[in-house]
Protein backbone atom coordinates (compact mmCIF):
# COMPACT_ATOMS: atom_id res chain seq x y z
CA UNK A 1 0.00 0.00 0.00
CA UNK A 2 1.36 3.41 -0.94
CA UNK A 3 2.30 5.47 2.10
CA UNK A 4 0.45 8.67 2.77
CA UNK A 5 2.31 11.96 2.56
CA UNK A 6 1.75 14.89 4.87
CA UNK A 7 -0.24 16.68 2.14
CA UNK A 8 -2.74 13.88 1.58
CA UNK A 9 -3.42 13.12 5.23
CA UNK A 10 -6.52 14.38 6.97
CA UNK A 11 -4.52 14.68 10.20
CA UNK A 12 -1.37 16.73 9.88
CA UNK A 13 1.78 16.02 11.87
CA UNK A 14 1.01 18.39 14.76
CA UNK A 15 -2.49 16.92 15.16
CA UNK A 16 -1.13 13.38 15.07
CA UNK A 17 1.39 14.16 17.80
CA UNK A 18 -1.33 15.63 19.98
CA UNK A 19 -3.58 12.61 19.42
CA UNK A 20 -0.74 10.21 20.21
CA UNK A 21 -0.58 11.75 23.67
CA UNK A 22 -4.37 11.92 23.99
CA UNK A 23 -4.94 8.28 23.02
CA UNK A 24 -2.55 7.06 25.68
CA UNK A 25 -5.52 7.55 28.03
CA UNK A 26 -7.69 5.04 26.15
CA UNK A 27 -8.75 2.27 28.54
CA UNK A 28 -10.19 -0.29 26.15
CA UNK A 29 -10.62 -0.86 22.44
CA UNK A 30 -13.18 1.25 20.62
CA UNK A 31 -14.73 0.03 17.37
CA UNK A 32 -15.56 2.62 14.71
CA UNK A 33 -17.83 1.49 11.89
CA UNK A 34 -17.94 3.54 8.69
CA UNK A 35 -20.80 3.05 6.22
CA UNK A 36 -20.74 4.52 2.70
CA UNK A 37 -22.66 4.34 -0.54
CA UNK A 38 -20.88 4.83 -3.84
CA UNK A 39 -21.81 8.03 -5.63
CA UNK A 40 -23.49 9.70 -2.64
CA UNK A 41 -21.62 12.48 -0.82
CA UNK A 42 -18.45 10.97 -2.27
CA UNK A 43 -15.95 13.58 -0.92
CA UNK A 44 -17.37 13.13 2.57
CA UNK A 45 -17.30 9.34 2.21
CA UNK A 46 -13.58 9.54 1.49
CA UNK A 47 -13.02 11.99 4.34
CA UNK A 48 -14.80 9.71 6.81
CA UNK A 49 -12.84 6.65 5.73
CA UNK A 50 -9.48 8.42 5.77
CA UNK A 51 -10.14 10.12 9.12
CA UNK A 52 -11.12 6.85 10.80
CA UNK A 53 -8.23 4.95 9.23
CA UNK A 54 -5.69 7.54 10.40
CA UNK A 55 -7.06 7.39 13.94
CA UNK A 56 -6.52 3.62 13.93
CA UNK A 57 -2.93 4.17 12.78
CA UNK A 58 -2.28 6.34 15.83
CA UNK A 59 -3.64 3.85 18.38
CA UNK A 60 -4.10 0.10 18.25
CA UNK A 61 -7.03 0.54 20.61
CA UNK A 62 -9.08 2.09 17.79
CA UNK A 63 -10.46 -0.56 15.45
CA UNK A 64 -12.04 0.58 12.18
CA UNK A 65 -14.48 -1.48 10.13
CA UNK A 66 -15.92 -0.33 6.80
CA UNK A 67 -19.22 -1.38 5.28
CA UNK A 68 -21.29 -0.66 2.18
CA UNK A 69 -24.97 0.08 1.94
CA UNK A 70 -27.10 -2.98 1.44
CA UNK A 71 -24.89 -5.41 3.31
CA UNK A 72 -26.13 -7.29 6.36
CA UNK A 73 -24.44 -4.98 8.88
CA UNK A 74 -25.94 -1.81 7.44
CA UNK A 75 -29.39 -3.39 7.46
CA UNK A 76 -28.98 -4.58 11.04
CA UNK A 77 -27.84 -1.15 12.25
CA UNK A 78 -30.54 0.71 10.32
CA UNK A 79 -28.07 2.91 8.42
CA UNK A 80 -29.83 5.00 5.77
CA UNK A 81 -27.40 7.82 4.92
CA UNK A 82 -23.91 8.08 3.49
CA UNK A 83 -21.53 8.55 5.12
CA UNK A 84 -22.56 7.29 8.54
CA UNK A 85 -20.15 6.56 11.38
CA UNK A 86 -21.05 4.53 14.46
CA UNK A 87 -18.89 4.69 17.57
CA UNK A 88 -18.71 1.40 19.51
CA UNK A 89 -22.15 0.29 18.24
CA UNK A 90 -22.23 -2.96 20.19
CA UNK A 91 -22.32 -0.93 23.41
CA UNK A 92 -23.74 2.49 22.53
CA UNK A 93 -25.90 4.18 19.91
CA UNK A 94 -23.74 7.16 18.93
CA UNK A 95 -24.16 8.10 15.28
CA UNK A 96 -22.39 10.68 13.12
CA UNK A 97 -24.60 11.21 10.10
CA UNK A 98 -22.05 12.84 7.82
CA UNK A 99 -18.29 13.18 8.13
CA UNK A 100 -17.12 14.77 11.42
CA UNK A 101 -15.49 17.67 9.57
CA UNK A 102 -14.07 20.87 11.03
CA UNK A 103 -15.13 21.64 14.59
CA UNK A 104 -16.93 18.32 14.99
CA UNK A 105 -13.65 16.46 14.91
CA UNK A 106 -13.20 17.67 18.51
CA UNK A 107 -16.43 16.10 19.74
CA UNK A 108 -15.60 12.88 17.87
CA UNK A 109 -12.24 12.53 19.66
CA UNK A 110 -13.77 13.39 23.03
CA UNK A 111 -16.46 10.77 22.49
CA UNK A 112 -13.87 8.10 21.73
CA UNK A 113 -12.18 8.90 25.05
CA UNK A 114 -15.48 8.71 26.98
CA UNK A 115 -16.49 5.46 25.31
CA UNK A 116 -13.11 3.89 25.98
CA UNK A 117 -13.56 4.65 29.68
CA UNK A 118 -17.28 3.81 29.64
CA UNK A 119 -17.70 7.15 31.40
CA UNK A 120 -20.11 9.89 30.34
CA UNK A 121 -18.14 12.45 32.37
CA UNK A 122 -21.43 14.01 33.48
CA UNK A 123 -21.63 15.67 36.86
CA UNK A 124 -23.02 13.61 39.74
CA UNK A 125 -26.11 15.79 39.65
CA UNK A 126 -26.54 15.14 35.93
CA UNK A 127 -26.15 11.38 36.39
CA UNK A 128 -28.78 11.30 39.12
CA UNK A 129 -31.28 13.29 37.06
CA UNK A 130 -30.69 11.20 33.95
CA UNK A 131 -31.26 8.03 35.99
CA UNK A 132 -34.91 9.16 36.23
CA UNK A 133 -35.42 8.83 32.47
CA UNK A 134 -37.96 6.10 31.70
CA UNK A 135 -38.67 6.40 27.97
CA UNK A 136 -36.59 6.14 24.81
CA UNK A 137 -35.01 9.27 23.38
CA UNK A 138 -33.51 9.89 19.94
CA UNK A 139 -31.41 13.05 20.01
CA UNK A 140 -30.41 14.77 16.76
CA UNK A 141 -27.95 17.65 17.01
CA UNK A 142 -27.65 19.58 13.73
CA UNK A 143 -24.21 21.11 13.24
CA UNK A 144 -21.94 22.75 10.67
CA UNK A 145 -18.19 22.36 10.32
CA UNK A 146 -17.45 26.01 11.20
CA UNK A 147 -19.65 26.29 14.32
CA UNK A 148 -17.50 26.60 17.50
CA UNK A 149 -20.51 26.07 19.79
CA UNK A 150 -21.69 22.83 18.19
CA UNK A 151 -19.18 20.44 19.81
CA UNK A 152 -20.40 21.45 23.27
CA UNK A 153 -23.98 20.51 22.47
CA UNK A 154 -22.84 17.31 20.74
CA UNK A 155 -20.89 16.35 23.83
CA UNK A 156 -24.07 16.77 25.91
CA UNK A 157 -25.92 14.39 23.59
CA UNK A 158 -23.16 11.80 23.35
CA UNK A 159 -22.65 11.86 27.11
CA UNK A 160 -26.35 11.14 27.61
CA UNK A 161 -26.10 8.17 25.22
CA UNK A 162 -23.14 6.81 27.18
CA UNK A 163 -24.84 7.32 30.54
CA UNK A 164 -28.13 5.73 29.43
CA UNK A 165 -27.33 3.32 26.57
CA UNK A 166 -30.58 1.51 27.29
CA UNK A 167 -32.74 4.47 26.31
CA UNK A 168 -30.74 7.19 24.53
CA UNK A 169 -29.60 7.39 20.89
CA UNK A 170 -27.38 10.33 19.98
CA UNK A 171 -27.14 11.39 16.34
CA UNK A 172 -24.89 14.20 15.10
CA UNK A 173 -26.17 15.51 11.78
CA UNK A 174 -23.77 17.42 9.53
CA UNK A 175 -26.20 19.86 7.91
CA UNK A 176 -24.09 20.49 4.80
CA UNK A 177 -24.12 16.80 3.95
CA UNK A 178 -27.80 16.27 4.77
CA UNK A 179 -29.62 19.33 3.51
CA UNK A 180 -32.92 17.52 3.12
CA UNK A 181 -32.87 16.49 6.78
CA UNK A 182 -31.93 20.01 7.87
CA UNK A 183 -34.82 21.42 5.85
CA UNK A 184 -37.19 18.85 7.35
CA UNK A 185 -36.52 20.36 10.78
CA UNK A 186 -36.30 23.92 9.47
CA UNK A 187 -32.71 24.33 10.62
CA UNK A 188 -31.52 27.89 10.12
CA UNK A 189 -29.08 28.21 12.99
CA UNK A 190 -26.78 25.73 14.73
CA UNK A 191 -26.45 23.90 16.96
CA UNK A 192 -30.11 22.90 16.84
CA UNK A 193 -31.25 20.05 19.06
CA UNK A 194 -34.17 17.84 18.06
CA UNK A 195 -35.38 15.09 20.41
CA UNK A 196 -37.92 12.50 19.30
CA UNK A 197 -38.69 14.69 16.29
CA UNK A 198 -39.36 17.81 18.37
CA UNK A 199 -37.19 20.94 18.25
CA UNK A 200 -36.02 21.44 21.82
CA UNK A 201 -33.32 24.08 21.58
CA UNK A 202 -31.26 26.34 19.33
CA UNK A 203 -27.78 27.05 20.66
CA UNK A 204 -25.41 25.39 23.10
CA UNK A 205 -26.87 24.50 26.49
CA UNK A 206 -25.38 23.87 29.88
CA UNK A 207 -25.50 20.25 30.99
CA UNK A 208 -28.41 20.72 33.38
CA UNK A 209 -30.57 22.50 30.80
CA UNK A 210 -29.84 19.81 28.23
CA UNK A 211 -30.78 16.95 30.55
CA UNK A 212 -34.00 18.64 31.63
CA UNK A 213 -35.01 19.11 28.00
CA UNK A 214 -34.09 15.51 27.27
CA UNK A 215 -36.32 14.21 30.04
CA UNK A 216 -39.27 16.58 29.72
CA UNK A 217 -39.18 17.09 25.91
CA UNK A 218 -39.77 20.80 26.40
CA UNK A 219 -37.25 23.67 26.20
CA UNK A 220 -35.92 24.09 29.69
CA UNK A 221 -34.22 26.72 31.78
CA UNK A 222 -32.06 26.04 34.79
CA UNK A 223 -34.27 26.26 37.87
CA UNK A 224 -33.29 28.73 40.55
CA UNK A 225 -31.84 26.86 43.46
CA UNK A 226 -29.28 26.92 46.18
CA UNK A 227 -25.79 25.94 45.01
CA UNK A 228 -23.45 23.62 46.86
CA UNK A 229 -21.90 26.49 48.82
CA UNK A 230 -19.92 24.19 51.10
CA UNK A 231 -18.05 22.59 48.21
CA UNK A 232 -14.81 24.50 47.65
CA UNK A 233 -13.73 23.58 44.14
CA UNK A 234 -10.62 25.74 43.99
CA UNK A 235 -8.46 27.92 46.25
CA UNK A 236 -6.26 30.21 44.19
CA UNK A 237 -4.55 33.59 44.03
CA UNK A 238 -6.61 34.81 41.09
CA UNK A 239 -10.02 33.87 39.71
CA UNK A 240 -10.50 34.94 36.09
CA UNK A 241 -14.09 35.04 34.86
CA UNK A 242 -14.18 34.74 31.08
CA UNK A 243 -11.94 32.95 28.58
CA UNK A 244 -11.82 35.42 25.74
CA UNK A 245 -8.55 37.06 24.60
CA UNK A 246 -8.38 39.25 27.74
CA UNK A 247 -8.95 36.40 30.19
CA UNK A 248 -6.61 34.00 28.38
CA UNK A 249 -3.83 36.59 28.23
CA UNK A 250 -4.31 37.45 31.89
CA UNK A 251 -3.99 33.76 32.80
CA UNK A 252 -0.65 33.55 30.97
CA UNK A 253 0.80 36.70 32.53
CA UNK A 254 -0.49 35.91 36.02
CA UNK A 255 1.03 32.43 35.99
CA UNK A 256 4.33 33.68 34.62
CA UNK A 257 4.42 36.16 37.50
CA UNK A 258 3.99 33.31 39.95
CA UNK A 259 0.29 33.56 40.72
CA UNK A 260 -1.95 30.50 40.89
CA UNK A 261 -4.85 31.36 38.55
CA UNK A 262 -7.94 29.60 37.32
CA UNK A 263 -10.23 30.60 34.42
CA UNK A 264 -14.01 30.07 34.59
CA UNK A 265 -15.91 30.27 31.29
CA UNK A 266 -19.67 29.80 31.03
CA UNK A 267 -19.58 28.82 27.36
CA UNK A 268 -16.57 27.87 25.22
CA UNK A 269 -13.16 29.61 25.29
CA UNK A 270 -12.47 32.31 22.75
CA UNK A 271 -15.32 34.76 23.08
CA UNK A 272 -16.44 36.55 19.94
CA UNK A 273 -13.14 35.90 18.20
CA UNK A 274 -14.15 32.23 17.89
CA UNK A 275 -16.99 33.19 15.55
CA UNK A 276 -15.06 35.77 13.52
CA UNK A 277 -14.58 34.35 10.02
CA UNK A 278 -11.30 36.12 9.33
CA UNK A 279 -9.01 38.32 11.45
CA UNK A 280 -6.84 40.67 9.40
CA UNK A 281 -5.47 43.01 12.07
CA UNK A 282 -3.60 40.63 14.39
CA UNK A 283 0.09 41.60 14.36
CA UNK A 284 2.29 39.05 12.63
CA UNK A 285 -0.51 37.46 10.64
CA UNK A 286 -1.81 39.05 7.45
CA UNK A 287 -5.00 37.06 7.91
CA UNK A 288 -6.08 34.18 10.12
CA UNK A 289 -9.45 32.51 10.80
CA UNK A 290 -10.75 33.66 14.17
CA UNK A 291 -11.18 30.11 15.45
CA UNK A 292 -7.60 29.24 14.54
CA UNK A 293 -6.30 32.27 16.42
CA UNK A 294 -8.42 31.36 19.44
CA UNK A 295 -7.18 27.76 19.42
CA UNK A 296 -3.60 29.04 19.58
CA UNK A 297 -4.47 31.31 22.51
CA UNK A 298 -6.31 28.57 24.38
CA UNK A 299 -3.52 26.05 23.88
CA UNK A 300 -0.99 28.61 25.16
CA UNK A 301 -3.09 29.56 28.19
CA UNK A 302 -3.68 25.91 29.12
CA UNK A 303 0.04 25.45 29.65
CA UNK A 304 -0.21 27.97 32.50
CA UNK A 305 -3.67 27.71 34.03
CA UNK A 306 -6.71 25.45 34.27
CA UNK A 307 -9.61 26.57 32.08
CA UNK A 308 -13.03 25.35 33.19
CA UNK A 309 -15.47 25.81 30.31
CA UNK A 310 -19.20 25.38 30.90
CA UNK A 311 -18.68 26.78 34.42
CA UNK A 312 -20.88 29.85 34.78
CA UNK A 313 -20.28 32.18 37.71
CA UNK A 314 -23.67 32.99 39.22
CA UNK A 315 -22.61 35.11 42.16
CA UNK A 316 -19.61 36.97 43.55
CA UNK A 317 -19.05 37.46 47.28
CA UNK A 318 -16.50 39.91 48.62
CA UNK A 319 -15.05 39.34 52.08
CA UNK A 320 -11.66 38.40 53.46
CA UNK A 321 -11.46 36.20 50.36
CA UNK A 322 -13.37 36.66 47.12
CA UNK A 323 -15.79 33.87 46.24
CA UNK A 324 -17.04 32.97 42.78
CA UNK A 325 -20.13 30.79 43.16
CA UNK A 326 -21.19 28.39 40.39
CA UNK A 327 -23.81 25.67 40.15
CA UNK A 328 -21.18 23.14 41.12
CA UNK A 329 -19.78 24.94 44.14
CA UNK A 330 -17.50 27.86 44.90
CA UNK A 331 -13.99 29.06 44.13
CA UNK A 332 -11.92 31.11 46.58
CA UNK A 333 -9.37 33.70 45.51
CA UNK A 334 -7.39 36.66 46.75
CA UNK A 335 -8.37 38.64 43.67
CA UNK A 336 -10.88 38.39 40.83
CA UNK A 337 -10.63 39.56 37.24
CA UNK A 338 -13.79 40.15 35.23
CA UNK A 339 -13.08 39.46 31.57
CA UNK A 340 -16.69 38.67 30.69
CA UNK A 341 -16.68 40.52 27.38
CA UNK A 342 -19.72 41.72 25.49
CA UNK A 343 -22.54 40.11 23.58
CA UNK A 344 -24.41 41.04 20.44
CA UNK A 345 -26.86 43.90 20.61
CA UNK A 346 -30.37 43.25 19.33
CA UNK A 347 -32.20 45.46 16.87
CA UNK A 348 -35.23 45.36 19.15
CA UNK A 349 -37.91 45.13 16.48
CA UNK A 350 -40.96 42.88 16.05
CA UNK A 351 -40.11 39.46 14.69
CA UNK A 352 -36.49 39.42 15.86
CA UNK A 353 -36.93 37.10 18.81
CA UNK A 354 -39.70 35.02 17.24
CA UNK A 355 -37.63 34.25 14.14
CA UNK A 356 -34.31 33.69 15.88
CA UNK A 357 -32.78 30.56 14.39
CA UNK A 358 -35.26 30.75 11.51
CA UNK A 359 -33.39 33.38 9.55
CA UNK A 360 -32.41 35.80 12.31
CA UNK A 361 -28.82 35.18 13.30
CA UNK A 362 -25.98 36.84 15.19
CA UNK A 363 -23.28 34.43 13.97
CA UNK A 364 -22.38 34.43 10.30
CA UNK A 365 -19.69 31.82 10.81
CA UNK A 366 -22.23 29.41 12.29
CA UNK A 367 -25.24 29.98 10.09
CA UNK A 368 -24.35 31.63 6.77
CA UNK A 369 -24.01 28.23 5.09
CA UNK A 370 -27.79 27.73 5.22
CA UNK A 371 -28.33 30.74 2.96
CA UNK A 372 -25.98 29.93 0.12
CA UNK A 373 -27.47 31.20 -3.17
CA UNK A 374 -30.24 32.97 -1.24
CA UNK A 375 -31.03 36.57 -0.30
CA UNK A 376 -29.52 37.90 2.93
CA UNK A 377 -29.38 41.27 4.69
CA UNK A 378 -26.67 42.31 7.12
CA UNK A 379 -27.78 44.94 9.60
CA UNK A 380 -24.96 47.21 10.77
CA UNK A 381 -22.07 49.33 9.51
CA UNK A 382 -19.05 48.47 11.66
CA UNK A 383 -16.19 46.02 11.30
CA UNK A 384 -18.25 43.01 12.31
CA UNK A 385 -21.02 43.85 9.85
CA UNK A 386 -18.57 44.30 6.96
CA UNK A 387 -16.70 41.11 7.85
CA UNK A 388 -19.99 39.22 7.96
CA UNK A 389 -21.11 40.70 4.63
CA UNK A 390 -17.86 39.67 2.94
CA UNK A 391 -17.99 36.18 4.40
CA UNK A 392 -21.64 35.62 3.44
CA UNK A 393 -20.98 36.97 -0.05
CA UNK A 394 -18.02 34.59 -0.41
CA UNK A 395 -20.24 31.53 0.03
CA UNK A 396 -22.57 32.66 -2.74
CA UNK A 397 -25.40 34.47 -0.95
CA UNK A 398 -26.85 37.70 -2.34
CA UNK A 399 -26.05 40.23 0.39
CA UNK A 400 -27.44 43.69 1.10
CA UNK A 401 -26.05 45.84 3.92
CA UNK A 402 -28.46 48.06 5.86
CA UNK A 403 -26.97 50.85 8.02
CA UNK A 404 -28.72 53.58 9.95
CA UNK A 405 -26.06 56.27 9.41
CA UNK A 406 -24.93 58.19 6.33
CA UNK A 407 -21.54 56.45 6.25
CA UNK A 408 -20.14 53.07 7.23
CA UNK A 409 -18.10 52.99 10.45
CA UNK A 410 -15.85 50.07 9.53
CA UNK A 411 -12.16 50.20 8.67
CA UNK A 412 -11.44 51.58 5.21
CA UNK A 413 -9.98 48.29 4.00
CA UNK A 414 -13.16 46.40 4.86
CA UNK A 415 -15.37 49.08 3.31
CA UNK A 416 -13.27 49.08 0.14
CA UNK A 417 -13.61 45.30 -0.10
CA UNK A 418 -17.40 45.49 0.23
CA UNK A 419 -17.57 48.15 -2.47
CA UNK A 420 -15.19 46.21 -4.71
CA UNK A 421 -17.46 43.18 -4.52
CA UNK A 422 -20.41 45.41 -5.44
CA UNK A 423 -22.42 44.47 -2.36
CA UNK A 424 -25.44 46.81 -2.19
CA UNK A 425 -25.43 49.22 0.77
CA UNK A 426 -28.52 51.04 2.04
CA UNK A 427 -27.45 54.02 4.17
CA UNK A 428 -29.66 56.17 6.39
CA UNK A 429 -31.95 53.16 6.76
CA UNK A 430 -33.27 51.32 9.78
CA UNK A 431 -35.04 47.99 10.05
CA UNK A 432 -38.44 48.41 11.70
CA UNK A 433 -39.68 44.81 11.53
CA UNK A 434 -38.50 41.36 10.54
CA UNK A 435 -41.35 39.55 8.86
CA UNK A 436 -42.19 35.93 8.17
CA UNK A 437 -44.39 33.06 9.26
CA UNK A 438 -42.11 30.11 10.02
CA UNK A 439 -38.97 31.70 8.55
CA UNK A 440 -37.71 35.17 7.68
CA UNK A 441 -39.34 36.34 4.48
CA UNK A 442 -38.65 40.08 4.43
CA UNK A 443 -37.59 43.11 6.46
CA UNK A 444 -39.42 46.40 6.69
CA UNK A 445 -37.08 49.40 6.46
CA UNK A 446 -37.45 53.12 6.92
CA UNK A 447 -35.37 55.93 5.45
CA UNK A 448 -34.39 58.08 8.44
CA UNK A 449 -34.11 61.22 6.28
CA UNK A 450 -37.34 61.04 4.27
CA UNK A 451 -39.44 58.73 6.46
CA UNK A 452 -40.20 56.60 3.41
CA UNK A 453 -40.98 52.98 4.25
CA UNK A 454 -40.28 49.96 2.08
CA UNK A 455 -39.85 46.20 2.22
CA UNK A 456 -36.92 44.03 1.16
CA UNK A 457 -37.45 40.36 0.50
CA UNK A 458 -34.82 38.27 2.23
CA UNK A 459 -34.30 34.77 3.60
CA UNK A 460 -32.14 35.84 6.52
CA UNK A 461 -31.19 38.83 8.65
CA UNK A 462 -27.71 38.80 10.19
CA UNK A 463 -27.53 41.35 12.99
CA UNK A 464 -24.21 43.13 13.69
CA UNK A 465 -25.06 46.49 15.25
CA UNK A 466 -22.75 46.60 18.22
CA UNK A 467 -22.26 45.07 21.61
CA UNK A 468 -23.78 45.08 25.06
CA UNK A 469 -21.32 44.55 27.96
CA UNK A 470 -21.78 41.44 30.08
CA UNK A 471 -21.41 43.29 33.35
CA UNK A 472 -24.21 41.90 35.50
CA UNK A 473 -21.82 40.25 37.94
CA UNK A 474 -19.96 43.50 38.39
CA UNK A 475 -23.13 45.46 39.02
CA UNK A 476 -24.37 42.86 41.51
CA UNK A 477 -21.51 43.64 43.93
CA UNK A 478 -21.54 47.40 43.37
CA UNK A 479 -18.68 47.75 40.89
CA UNK A 480 -19.02 51.11 39.14
CA UNK A 481 -20.23 51.01 35.55
CA UNK A 482 -20.91 53.80 33.05
CA UNK A 483 -24.27 54.67 31.48
CA UNK A 484 -23.86 51.99 28.83
CA UNK A 485 -23.03 49.32 31.42
CA UNK A 486 -19.29 49.08 30.74
CA UNK A 487 -17.11 48.58 33.83
CA UNK A 488 -15.19 51.70 34.85
CA UNK A 489 -11.48 50.98 35.44
CA UNK A 490 -8.34 53.04 36.03
CA UNK A 491 -5.31 52.82 33.73
CA UNK A 492 -4.12 49.71 35.60
CA UNK A 493 -7.50 47.95 35.24
CA UNK A 494 -8.62 48.35 38.86
CA UNK A 495 -12.37 48.71 39.43
CA UNK A 496 -14.06 50.70 42.19
CA UNK A 497 -13.86 47.70 44.55
CA UNK A 498 -10.44 46.59 45.85
CA UNK A 499 -9.23 43.19 44.61
CA UNK A 500 -11.74 43.18 41.74
CA UNK A 501 -10.30 44.04 38.33
CA UNK A 502 -11.67 44.11 34.79
CA UNK A 503 -10.22 43.78 31.29
CA UNK A 504 -11.28 43.43 27.69
CA UNK A 505 -14.52 44.39 25.95
CA UNK A 506 -16.48 44.62 29.21
CA UNK A 507 -14.51 47.80 29.97
CA UNK A 508 -15.52 49.51 26.71
CA UNK A 509 -13.09 51.66 24.77
CA UNK A 510 -11.48 50.29 21.61
CA UNK A 511 -12.98 46.82 21.45
CA UNK A 512 -10.38 44.95 19.43
CA UNK A 513 -8.56 41.66 20.02
CA UNK A 514 -5.21 43.36 20.40
CA UNK A 515 -6.50 45.83 23.00
CA UNK A 516 -8.26 43.05 24.91
CA UNK A 517 -5.02 41.10 25.20
CA UNK A 518 -3.21 44.28 26.25
CA UNK A 519 -5.67 45.04 29.04
CA UNK A 520 -5.54 41.40 30.14
CA UNK A 521 -1.75 41.58 30.49
CA UNK A 522 -1.97 44.92 32.31
CA UNK A 523 -4.56 43.59 34.73
CA UNK A 524 -2.50 40.48 35.55
CA UNK A 525 0.62 42.49 36.30
CA UNK A 526 -1.38 44.97 38.40
CA UNK A 527 -2.88 42.11 40.39
CA UNK A 528 0.56 40.62 40.97
CA UNK A 529 1.91 43.95 42.21
CA UNK A 530 -1.10 44.54 44.45
CA UNK A 531 -1.03 41.08 46.00
CA UNK A 532 2.71 41.12 46.62
CA UNK A 533 2.96 44.70 47.86
CA UNK A 534 1.73 43.79 51.33
CA UNK A 535 -1.58 45.51 50.76
CA UNK A 536 -3.31 42.12 50.76
CA UNK A 537 -2.15 38.79 52.14
CA UNK A 538 -1.36 36.14 49.56
CA UNK A 539 -2.93 32.72 49.75
CA UNK A 540 -0.89 30.22 51.76
CA UNK A 541 0.03 27.06 49.87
Amino acid sequence: MESKTEDTRVLKDDARKTLEKTFKDLKRKVVIEVFTKDGVNEPYNQLSQKFAAELSEISDKIVVKTFKFGDERSKKMGVTRSPTILIDPDHYRIIYTGAPAGEEGRSFIQTILMVSRDDSMLSNKGRKRLAELRDKRHIQVFVTAACPYCPGEVQNANAAAIERPDLVVSEVVESAENLDLAKQFNVGSVPQTVINGKIINIGMQQEEMFIEGLITLVPHEIPKQETAKDDVLGDVDLIIVGAGPAGLTAAIYAARAGLHAIVLEKSVPGGQVAITPLVENWPGMISVPGKQLVDLMVAHAKTYAHIHDGEEVLEIKVGNRIEAVTLNGRYLGNALLLATGATHKKVGVPGEDRLYGKGVSYCATCDAFFYKDRKVVVIGGGNTAMTDALYIDSIGAKVTVIHRRDALRAEKRLVDSVIERKIPILLNSIVTEIKGDKNVESVAIKDVLTGKESTIETDAAFVAIGETPISGLAASVGVETDEAGFIVVDKEMRTSIPRIYAAGDVTGGVRQIVTATGTGATAALTIFNDLTSGKWTRRKE
